[in-house]
């Protein structure tokens, strides 16, 4: 009877929800009597073990074709994502380089330690940014808006909405020299928000 039911879900279209209910109970039934294995199983047990092996672990048994099958699926899936959304970064993270030196005539250190943390904003807040930054005016103060504006979307990507905490955060981020900086964003996804607070100066 079992064995029969193990061949009827073999049979099962790969989109019906019932089998991918089933496959899931299959695959935790033989976790738990591998577990068990080392008891005394009963015969019955035993060819029920055999079965759930020859259809899930049988390079040509078709619920191990389906499996892999899925699987390799799914890691196609994740594969293309990630492909894409690190191609947008890398395109906005290009653009950004391109602006600054074609609006400023030089991208500093400080800049340039932004750029990786901004060109990860989302799209329509990626061209804010940029539409920001081209009403400032070629000088120098006009660099370090820019400098301000760069740390105020680090800190709102990291937090959210700080609100009067933001105009502080930022002075205190933009203190560091250019090589702390830089140190401190390549860090900053390993870093707890307690120990990206603690390492800036007061």
């Amino acid at each position: 009877m079992q064995e029969r039911a193990i061949t009827e879900l073999s049979a099962l279209s790969v989109d019906n929800p019932i089998r991918a209910i089933a496959l899931e109970l299959l695959y935790k039934l033989q976790s738990s009597l591998a577990v068990n294995q080392e008891q005394q199983l009963e015969a019955e047990d035993r060819e029920l073990v055999m079965a759930i092996r020859y259809a899930t672990a049988t390079p040509n048994a078709p619920l191990f074709q389906q499996k892999l099958e899925a699987a390799k699926q799914e890691g196609r899936q994740e594969g293309i994502q990630e492909g894409r959304q690190e191609g947008r970064q890398e395109g906005q993270r290009s653009i950004l380089e391109s602006f600054f030196l074609v609006r400023f005539g030089e991208l500093d250190a400080v800049l340039a330690a932004f750029l990786t943390q901004v060109s990860a904003l989302p799209a329509t807040e990626f061209t804010i940014l940029l539409l920001q930054l081209s009403a400032m005016n070629l000088d120098e103060q006009g660099m370090q808006q820019a400098r301000q504006l760069l740390a105020e979307n680090v800190w709102r990507m990291r937090f959210g909405e700080l609100g009067e905490r933001l105009p502080v955060l930022v002075q205190n981020l933009l203190a560091l020299s250019a090589e702390e900086l830089t140190l401190l964003l390549q860090q900053l996804p390993q870093l707890s928000n307690e120990e990206l607070l603690a390492r800036l100066p007061n």
